[in-house]
Formats: structure tokens, sequence, C-alpha cells
């Protein structure tokens, strides 16, 4: 039976995503580390006035937390999923490249 000829070498790989694209995917981690902050901040922020010996006082934190929370919650997942789409669609574009067989 003769020897089989060499086969192809084929790899895939992605070009570098454009400056736009650089941007975005910078864009998206700041967006998460903010989110985190605001998320962590709230906490810190309103802690010290739920304690307070008056009622309104910390009946009024504990209102600016719960709508800050909410915000930040709604806030989040919307600003991932829109970043999060755009940082998908300006990946740099896939390679197939081949070398000669020796």
């Amino acid at each position: 039976m003769p020897p089989e000829p060499p086969q192809t070498v084929r790899f895939t790989a992605r070009a570098p995503r454009g400056t736009f694209g650089q941007a975005v995917k910078w864009a998206f981690w700041i967006f998460q580390i903010l989110m985190v902050a605001a998320a962590l901040g709230n906490c810190s922020l309103v802690l010290p006035y739920l304690g307070s010996d008056d009622p309104e006082v910390a009946m009024g934190a504990g209102m600016f937390a719960t709508l800050l929370g909410m915000g930040v919650f709604l806030l989040w997942p919307l600003g991932t999923v829109v970043l999060g789409v755009l940082m998908w669609l300006t990946r740099g574009r896939r390679m197939v490249l081949e070398a000669p067989p020796r």
C-alpha cells in the first residue's frame, strides 16, 4: 500500500480587536467594577444611618438603600447584556491558517 500524502495542518485564530473593540472591552470591565463598587458602597454608605436613634433617619436610610440597590441591580444586568453583546460583536475576525505539509 502506498504511503498517505501528508495532510495540510489548519489552525484557527482570531485577529486582534480594533480600536473600537478595545474601547468596548474596557468599557465592559470598567462597568463591572463600578457596579460592584456601587453595590458595596451602598452598604457602607447606609449602614451607619440605619442604626440611628431617630426612627425617621433610620427609615429614610432604609428607603434610600432600597432605591439605590434596586437601581444598581436593574442597571447591572441591562448594562452587562448591552455591553456584552457589543463586546461579542466587536471581537476580531476568525482566521483559518494553513501550514503546508513537510
